[in-house]
């Protein structure tokens, strides 16, 4: 039997090999490469030699000579039998392949893995200054205002005595430095078809408020891996399942068969996400009006930079919500912290 996703029913299904690591950024230049030399007719042996030309990974370099230019791999099976992308990027390369619409594939691939990892920079720099607030405020100010500076002002060694309570504070800063910094380095390199990463994705979808940007964000990519794969050549009620894996949404994920048995019967595509009750309204209207005007595609591709748009928005309005409030969290824990110290010392010292 062959694989849903085969690209042709002569050739035998592809069985996965190996995994090969690749974080977002990694996978969108891996994405630019391919579009790029494709657009401009290149073969794979000479993308192949431009990727090796330019220090990519050399294991990944050579498994992909062996699988395209000795075992006669097409390029999607390539990648899926070891494991370059995620499994939904995979599936639409190999549709894109029998279609010949890599460029444009591998162009809307490298713009997506690209946006992702300039998204979770931003994340990451955004807890910036809260960081260096409590690398200043709990750990140095705090390391001061403990010890007792009214014995400390009696001493002759007082300044002594100062510098060794503040080299103790910045080494208690540098410490908490290092395992956030760790923790940044980790979370930027997480490779793309991680399963913890769509776990964690799905359950911050589900905490109300704080989800409007990632919500946003997977209507953007159910919109445009609809419109890829129909361009692509897919039946629709493969794409709707495709899309609906990519965008990670369990609400669309759960009734997508919906919509699906919706079309098998005649139905619209507009009345199958009409009946799926998950989809904004504006959605449902521009996939109506796409329909009946015969541009389809044109809409879904249109929805999906609108969402993008708008993922972005909220995703920067939260940020700063975020940092906002992070930064009143810490300057009130400190200030109090601060009083409770100098109330302790003032009660040490004048109610003996």
């Amino acid at each position: 039997m062959v694989a849903p996703y085969s690209t042709s029913p002569h050739r035998e299904p592809v069985v996965r090999e190996s995994s090969t690591y690749l974080t977002d950024a990694e996978a969108a230049s891996l994405c630019t490469i391919f579009f790029e030399g494709l657009e401009s007719g290149m073969s794979y042996a000479r993308i192949i030699d431009m990727m090796e030309r330019q220090g990519y990974d050399g294991k990944m370099v050579t498994r992909m000579r062996h699988s395209l230019m000795e075992r006669g791999d097409m390029l999607g099976e390539a990648f899926a039998r070891y494991g370059l992308l995620d499994a939904t990027a995979r599936k639409l390369i190999l549709v894109a392949e029998e279609q010949g619409k890599l460029p444009r594939t591998f162009r809307h691939l490298a713009k997506h893995y690209g946006k992702r990892a300039r998204r979770r920079k931003k994340l990451v720099f955004s807890f910036a200054e809260p960081v260096l607030l409590v690398v200043l405020g709990l750990f140095i100010a705090m390391t001061l205002f403990s010890a007792d500076l009214g014995e400390i002002t009696m001493r002759h060694d007082t300044w002594t005595v100062i510098g060794e309570l503040m080299v103790g504070g910045l080494l208690q800063g540098a410490i908490f430095l290092l395992v956030v910094g760790f923790g940044a380095y980790a979370y930027l390199n997480l490779p793309v078809d991680l399963s913890l990463r769509s776990f964690g994705y799905r359950l911050w979808l589900a905490v109300p408020i704080l989800n409007r940007a990632s919500l946003f964000n997977t209507y953007s990519v159910f919109c445009r891996y609809t419109e890829q794969s129909i361009s692509s050549g897919l039946t629709v009620h493969k794409a709707l399942e495709l899309a609906a894996e990519a965008s990670n949404n369990s609400d669309i994920e759960r009734k997508i068969p919906i919509a699906q048995d919706v079309i098998e019967q005649g139905g619209s595509l507009a009345k199958g996400f009409y009946m799926m009750k998950v989809l904004p309204d504006d959605i449902l209207e521009n996939v109506d009006v796409g329909e009946e005007t015969g541009r389809l595609e044109e809409r879904l591709a249109s929805l999906a930079e609108r969402y993008e748009e708008r993922a972005d928005e909220a995703f920067e309005a939260l940020m700063a919500t975020f940092v906002y409030g992070a930064r009143m969290l810490i300057a009130a824990a400190i200030i109090t912290a601060l009083l409770l110290t100098l109330t302790t010392q003032f009660k040490d010292t004048f109610m003996v």
